[in-house]
């Protein structure tokens, strides 16, 4: 689907209005009906809309059956609508977890859900302070941040798998662009351990989940929250050509909390160890060109033979931007941050965008890099 929109993007354009449109659309012989906002609108009539719980869709022309516009003005859904929608999409034994800025969905204990709730509602603190710390002031949600915590990998596979397909098995949980929201499971596996949730507490879980074979479970719910708030307080577009060393690599430098501390991260930018490790390994057989195919291109991430090279490349670079040039790394983010849905740039285009922020000798930068992180303990 999204080859289409690669396609023609040189052709589409963002949508200045925001009244609410009614499409409806055939697909896999099935009608369709969405009634949202216009995000892009290519020149053959191809739409990407955004309806009213957040979710992005993608319509080609010739799916189209009827569109028409509506004199009431988009409005996002609420936290009372939101809540009622969740509920009716997972009805059997659902429930809702509310915070200041979250609405966890989940059929598992309420401890476990409550202590994931503190978690994101920790790391929104953190994640804002520290781009207003750098000069960067980031915007509100337009409504709730949704998250879904399945009961066990069983069911969160369930319905993970027609979105992430055969990679579920290996992925213990993620933040969609398309649906914009976090989903995962119960880490701990209280609820499954035969009504043993009685009486557990988020202090208990918090204990459970702070032993040091937890710690990377932990990033990973971190690593795709951070994910879901660079895309919903404008660091960064939905669907907008966001180079991945970019957004993986800010997502690896929140990932790691501080689990014994209230606040969460108090030591935010902190060295990501087990990413250091292998970066270091890898750069004993680092090609002379690693730092330009990082930057011009995303392949490295989706080929599973080079991605955690990649990812801990990404997290390298973007630690040293952040420690050796950080007005320059500020700009740059504002320029990414400025970028429409499906425009996409070619390599070329890429290379020119850093270069104007970071200077245009690349080699001599790389070899900062290097000298620098060779440097970190």
């Amino acid at each position: 689907m999204l080859l289409f929109w690669v396609v023609l993007c040189a052709a589409c354009v963002a949508a200045p209005a925001s009244a609410l449109e009614r499409v409806t659309f055939k697909r896999d012989g099935k009608s369709q009906h969405v009634d949202g906002k216009i995000v892009v609108e290519a020149a053959d009539g191809g739409l990407l809309l955004q309806d009213q719980k957040g979710v992005l869709w993608a319509v080609m022309p010739e799916e189209i059956v009827s569109r028409e516009s509506d004199a009431i003005p988009f409005r996002p859904l609420n936290e009372r609508q939101t809540s009622e929608s969740l509920l009716k999409e997972f009805s059997n034994g659902f429930r809702i977890h509310k915070t200041a800025h979250y609405l966890l969905c989940y059929n598992t204990s309420s401890a476990y859900a409550e202590w994931c709730g503190a978690l994101f509602e920790r790391l929104y603190v953190a994640f804002r302070a520290y781009w207003k710390n750098q000069g960067f002031e980031l915007g509100e949600p337009q409504g709730p941040l949704v998250a879904l915590i399945f009961d066990g990998k069983t069911s969160y596979a369930k319905y993970a798998r027609q979105e992430l397909g055969e990679a579920t098995n290996s992925i213990i949980g993620y933040y969609s662009l398309r649906t914009n929201r976090v989903t995962g499971y119960d880490l701990t596996g209280i609820e499954r351990a035969g009504g043993t949730s009685r009486g557990t507490t988020a202090a208990h879980v918090n204990r459970l989940l702070s032993r040091p074979g937890a710690e990377r479970t932990v990033a990973t719910i971190i690593h795709e929250a951070t994910h879901q708030l660079a895309f919903n307080c404008g660091l960064q577009t939905r669907y907008a050509d966001i180079p991945l060393w970019v957004s993986e690599g800010i997502a690896v430098y929140f990932e790691t909390p501080d689990l014994r501390s209230k606040r969460g991260w108090r030591n935010i930018g902190g060295v990501n160890r087990v990413r250091l490790v292998e970066f270091r390994r890898y750069i004993s057989r680092r090609p002379e060109d690693s730092l330009e195919t990082l930057l011009i291109s995303d392949d490295r991430f989706r080929n599973a033979r080079m991605a955690n090279e990649a990812y801990a490349e990404a997290w390298a670079l973007n630690y040293f931007l952040i420690h050796k040039h950080l007005d320059q790394y500020v700009a740059y983010m504002r320029l990414l941050s400025e970028k429409l849905p499906l425009r996409y740039d070619e390599p070329a285009e890429r290379l020119a965008q850093f270069k104007q922020i970071f200077g245009a000798d690349l080699k001599q930068l790389d070899t900062e890099f290097l000298r620098y992180m060779r440097s970190v303990r």
